[in-house]
Protein backbone atom coordinates (compact mmCIF):
# COMPACT_ATOMS: atom_id res chain seq x y z
CA UNK A 1 0.00 0.00 0.00
CA UNK A 2 1.48 3.38 -1.01
CA UNK A 3 1.78 6.33 1.35
CA UNK A 4 -1.20 8.22 -0.04
CA UNK A 5 -3.51 5.22 0.21
CA UNK A 6 -2.37 4.70 3.79
CA UNK A 7 -3.02 8.35 4.65
CA UNK A 8 -6.51 8.13 3.16
CA UNK A 9 -7.33 5.07 5.19
CA UNK A 10 -6.12 6.75 8.38
CA UNK A 11 -8.35 9.75 7.77
CA UNK A 12 -11.35 7.60 6.82
CA UNK A 13 -10.90 5.53 9.98
CA UNK A 14 -10.87 8.71 12.05
CA UNK A 15 -14.03 10.00 10.41
CA UNK A 16 -15.84 6.71 11.01
CA UNK A 17 -14.78 6.63 14.67
CA UNK A 18 -15.95 10.20 15.16
CA UNK A 19 -12.49 11.74 15.63
CA UNK A 20 -11.90 15.19 14.16
CA UNK A 21 -9.49 14.67 11.23
CA UNK A 22 -7.90 18.06 11.88
CA UNK A 23 -5.94 16.43 14.73
CA UNK A 24 -4.07 14.29 12.21
CA UNK A 25 -3.98 16.73 9.31
CA UNK A 26 -0.90 18.75 10.43
CA UNK A 27 1.27 15.63 10.78
CA UNK A 28 0.26 14.44 7.31
CA UNK A 29 0.52 17.67 5.39
CA UNK A 30 2.50 20.12 7.51
CA UNK A 31 -0.58 22.37 7.57
CA UNK A 32 -2.91 23.25 10.41
CA UNK A 33 -5.96 24.00 8.26
CA UNK A 34 -7.77 22.54 5.29
CA UNK A 35 -10.61 23.84 3.16
CA UNK A 36 -14.08 22.35 2.93
CA UNK A 37 -13.11 20.85 -0.43
CA UNK A 38 -9.61 19.56 0.27
CA UNK A 39 -10.48 16.81 2.74
CA UNK A 40 -13.18 15.00 0.71
CA UNK A 41 -11.21 15.56 -2.51
CA UNK A 42 -8.14 13.90 -0.99
CA UNK A 43 -10.14 11.01 0.44
CA UNK A 44 -11.60 10.07 -2.94
CA UNK A 45 -8.22 10.54 -4.67
CA UNK A 46 -9.11 13.63 -6.66
CA UNK A 47 -6.20 15.42 -4.99
CA UNK A 48 -2.87 13.89 -4.09
CA UNK A 49 -0.39 14.70 -1.33
CA UNK A 50 0.90 18.28 -1.47
CA UNK A 51 4.27 18.93 -3.05
CA UNK A 52 6.96 21.05 -1.40
CA UNK A 53 6.60 24.74 -2.16
CA UNK A 54 9.50 26.26 -0.32
CA UNK A 55 9.16 28.26 2.85
CA UNK A 56 5.76 29.58 1.84
CA UNK A 57 4.09 26.21 2.44
CA UNK A 58 2.94 23.34 0.27
CA UNK A 59 0.81 23.14 -2.82
CA UNK A 60 -1.82 20.58 -3.79
CA UNK A 61 -1.50 18.72 -7.07
CA UNK A 62 -4.06 16.78 -9.06
CA UNK A 63 -3.79 13.01 -9.06
CA UNK A 64 -1.82 11.70 -12.05
CA UNK A 65 -3.60 10.43 -15.12
CA UNK A 66 -6.68 12.63 -14.95
CA UNK A 67 -9.24 11.14 -17.30
CA UNK A 68 -6.57 9.50 -19.46
CA UNK A 69 -6.06 5.76 -19.47
CA UNK A 70 -7.62 2.81 -17.75
CA UNK A 71 -5.09 2.76 -14.91
CA UNK A 72 -6.27 6.04 -13.42
CA UNK A 73 -9.88 4.90 -13.64
CA UNK A 74 -8.99 1.60 -12.01
CA UNK A 75 -7.23 3.42 -9.17
CA UNK A 76 -10.25 5.67 -8.66
CA UNK A 77 -12.56 2.65 -8.64
CA UNK A 78 -10.31 0.94 -6.10
CA UNK A 79 -10.43 3.98 -3.82
CA UNK A 80 -14.21 4.18 -4.12
CA UNK A 81 -14.51 0.47 -3.32
CA UNK A 82 -12.43 1.04 -0.19
CA UNK A 83 -14.71 3.88 0.90
CA UNK A 84 -17.82 1.83 0.05
CA UNK A 85 -16.56 -0.90 2.37
CA UNK A 86 -17.13 1.54 5.23
CA UNK A 87 -20.86 1.36 4.61
CA UNK A 88 -23.15 4.31 5.23
CA UNK A 89 -20.47 5.99 7.38
CA UNK A 90 -18.55 6.78 4.19
CA UNK A 91 -21.57 7.95 2.23
CA UNK A 92 -20.50 11.56 1.84
CA UNK A 93 -17.28 10.39 0.19
CA UNK A 94 -19.13 8.43 -2.52
CA UNK A 95 -20.83 9.68 -5.64
CA UNK A 96 -24.63 9.82 -5.23
CA UNK A 97 -24.96 7.03 -7.80
CA UNK A 98 -22.59 4.71 -5.95
CA UNK A 99 -24.15 5.53 -2.57
CA UNK A 100 -27.60 4.66 -3.89
CA UNK A 101 -26.27 1.41 -5.40
CA UNK A 102 -24.83 0.46 -2.01
CA UNK A 103 -28.10 1.32 -0.28
CA UNK A 104 -30.12 -0.80 -2.70
CA UNK A 105 -27.72 -3.70 -2.24
CA UNK A 106 -28.20 -3.42 1.52
CA UNK A 107 -31.98 -3.60 1.01
CA UNK A 108 -31.62 -6.62 -1.29
CA UNK A 109 -29.52 -8.46 1.28
CA UNK A 110 -32.28 -8.23 3.89
CA UNK A 111 -34.66 -10.13 1.57
CA UNK A 112 -37.50 -8.10 3.08
CA UNK A 113 -38.98 -7.23 -0.30
CA UNK A 114 -39.67 -10.83 -1.22
CA UNK A 115 -40.39 -12.55 2.10
CA UNK A 116 -44.11 -11.74 2.30
CA UNK A 117 -46.07 -10.72 5.41
CA UNK A 118 -44.35 -11.44 8.73
CA UNK A 119 -46.15 -11.48 12.06
CA UNK A 120 -43.27 -9.89 13.98
CA UNK A 121 -43.50 -6.72 11.90
CA UNK A 122 -47.30 -6.75 11.71
CA UNK A 123 -47.55 -6.73 15.51
CA UNK A 124 -45.29 -3.70 15.92
CA UNK A 125 -47.02 -1.73 13.16
CA UNK A 126 -50.45 -2.50 14.65
CA UNK A 127 -49.18 -1.48 18.09
CA UNK A 128 -47.91 1.84 16.72
CA UNK A 129 -51.25 2.62 15.09
CA UNK A 130 -53.13 1.79 18.29
CA UNK A 131 -50.78 3.53 20.70
CA UNK A 132 -50.70 6.84 18.81
CA UNK A 133 -54.40 6.73 17.82
CA UNK A 134 -53.62 7.53 14.20
CA UNK A 135 -55.35 6.50 11.02
CA UNK A 136 -52.46 4.46 9.62
CA UNK A 137 -49.03 3.03 10.37
CA UNK A 138 -46.57 1.15 8.21
CA UNK A 139 -43.18 -0.41 7.75
CA UNK A 140 -42.05 0.95 4.40
CA UNK A 141 -39.17 -0.14 2.19
CA UNK A 142 -37.65 2.31 -0.28
CA UNK A 143 -36.56 0.59 -3.49
CA UNK A 144 -35.11 2.22 -6.61
CA UNK A 145 -38.32 3.83 -7.87
CA UNK A 146 -41.02 2.58 -5.52
CA UNK A 147 -42.01 2.55 -1.88
CA UNK A 148 -43.27 -0.88 -0.84
CA UNK A 149 -45.17 -1.53 2.39
CA UNK A 150 -43.86 -4.60 4.16
CA UNK A 151 -46.59 -4.17 6.77
CA UNK A 152 -49.39 -1.64 7.16
CA UNK A 153 -52.57 -0.78 9.02
CA UNK A 154 -55.01 1.74 7.58
CA UNK A 155 -55.91 3.08 4.12
CA UNK A 156 -52.43 3.02 2.54
CA UNK A 157 -51.38 1.89 -0.89
CA UNK A 158 -49.13 -1.20 -0.93
CA UNK A 159 -46.95 0.58 -3.50
CA UNK A 160 -46.26 4.27 -4.02
CA UNK A 161 -43.90 6.08 -6.40
CA UNK A 162 -40.76 6.89 -4.47
CA UNK A 163 -40.81 10.45 -5.79
CA UNK A 164 -43.87 11.31 -3.68
CA UNK A 165 -43.30 8.99 -0.70
CA UNK A 166 -42.85 10.77 2.64
CA UNK A 167 -40.68 7.91 3.87
CA UNK A 168 -38.19 8.51 1.07
CA UNK A 169 -37.46 11.89 2.65
CA UNK A 170 -36.97 10.22 6.04
CA UNK A 171 -34.49 7.75 4.54
CA UNK A 172 -32.51 10.57 2.98
CA UNK A 173 -32.47 12.61 6.20
CA UNK A 174 -31.20 9.72 8.33
CA UNK A 175 -33.23 11.03 11.26
CA UNK A 176 -36.79 11.19 12.50
CA UNK A 177 -39.06 13.28 10.31
CA UNK A 178 -42.13 14.87 11.91
CA UNK A 179 -44.64 16.91 9.92
CA UNK A 180 -47.31 18.25 12.23
CA UNK A 181 -49.43 19.72 9.43
CA UNK A 182 -48.64 19.03 5.78
CA UNK A 183 -50.81 21.97 4.67
CA UNK A 184 -48.35 24.38 6.29
CA UNK A 185 -45.21 22.63 5.03
CA UNK A 186 -44.17 23.89 1.57
CA UNK A 187 -42.27 20.65 0.90
CA UNK A 188 -45.43 18.55 1.08
CA UNK A 189 -48.48 20.82 0.76
CA UNK A 190 -48.94 19.98 -2.93
CA UNK A 191 -47.97 16.30 -2.60
CA UNK A 192 -50.50 13.97 -4.31
CA UNK A 193 -50.80 12.01 -1.05
CA UNK A 194 -51.84 15.22 0.70
CA UNK A 195 -54.26 16.70 -1.84
CA UNK A 196 -55.59 13.21 -2.67
CA UNK A 197 -56.02 9.88 -0.91
CA UNK A 198 -55.05 9.11 1.81
CA UNK A 199 -55.11 12.91 2.50
CA UNK A 200 -52.10 12.96 4.81
CA UNK A 201 -52.08 15.82 7.29
CA UNK A 202 -49.71 14.40 9.92
CA UNK A 203 -46.63 12.22 9.44
CA UNK A 204 -43.89 10.90 11.71
CA UNK A 205 -41.30 8.40 10.56
CA UNK A 206 -38.06 6.91 11.84
CA UNK A 207 -35.42 5.37 9.53
CA UNK A 208 -34.51 1.68 9.55
CA UNK A 209 -31.22 0.35 8.21
CA UNK A 210 -29.90 -2.78 6.59
CA UNK A 211 -26.40 -4.25 6.43
CA UNK A 212 -23.53 -1.76 6.72
CA UNK A 213 -25.85 0.90 8.11
CA UNK A 214 -27.63 1.94 4.91
CA UNK A 215 -31.13 3.30 5.40
CA UNK A 216 -33.63 1.03 3.64
CA UNK A 217 -37.01 2.10 4.99
CA UNK A 218 -38.98 3.48 7.92
CA UNK A 219 -41.48 2.81 10.64
CA UNK A 220 -44.04 5.58 10.27
CA UNK A 221 -47.43 6.76 11.50
CA UNK A 222 -49.89 8.86 9.51
CA UNK A 223 -53.13 10.69 10.25
CA UNK A 224 -55.74 12.61 8.26
CA UNK A 225 -55.69 15.51 10.71
CA UNK A 226 -52.83 17.67 12.05
CA UNK A 227 -51.47 16.99 15.53
CA UNK A 228 -48.59 17.71 17.87
CA UNK A 229 -45.90 15.12 18.47
CA UNK A 230 -43.80 15.91 21.52
CA UNK A 231 -40.51 14.48 22.80
CA UNK A 232 -42.14 11.69 24.82
CA UNK A 233 -44.11 10.48 21.81
CA UNK A 234 -41.03 10.69 19.62
CA UNK A 235 -39.18 8.53 22.13
CA UNK A 236 -41.90 5.87 21.95
CA UNK A 237 -41.69 5.82 18.15
CA UNK A 238 -37.90 5.42 18.39
CA UNK A 239 -38.32 2.46 20.72
CA UNK A 240 -40.84 0.82 18.41
CA UNK A 241 -38.49 1.38 15.48
CA UNK A 242 -35.70 -0.21 17.54
CA UNK A 243 -37.87 -3.30 17.94
CA UNK A 244 -38.31 -3.49 14.17
CA UNK A 245 -34.57 -2.95 13.74
CA UNK A 246 -33.77 -5.90 16.00
CA UNK A 247 -35.82 -8.18 13.75
CA UNK A 248 -34.08 -6.82 10.65
CA UNK A 249 -30.65 -7.29 12.22
CA UNK A 250 -31.52 -10.87 13.16
CA UNK A 251 -31.93 -11.70 9.48
CA UNK A 252 -28.24 -11.12 8.81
Amino acid sequence: MDDEAEQRRKLIAMLVSGVNPSTLWPSLFDRSRYSALELPAFLVAVLALPTDAGASGREWRSTPGGTNGGLAKAEEASEEDAVAALGAAGRFLLTPRRAEAERLESLRETELLHSGPEMAYDRIVAAAQEYFHVGAASLSLIARHTQFLKSSVGPLRPETPRSIAFCSETVQRNSMLVINDTHTDPRFAANPLVVGEPYIRFYAGYPLHGPRGWNIGTLCIIDHKPRSFGPSEQQVLRKMAAMVQMHIDARA
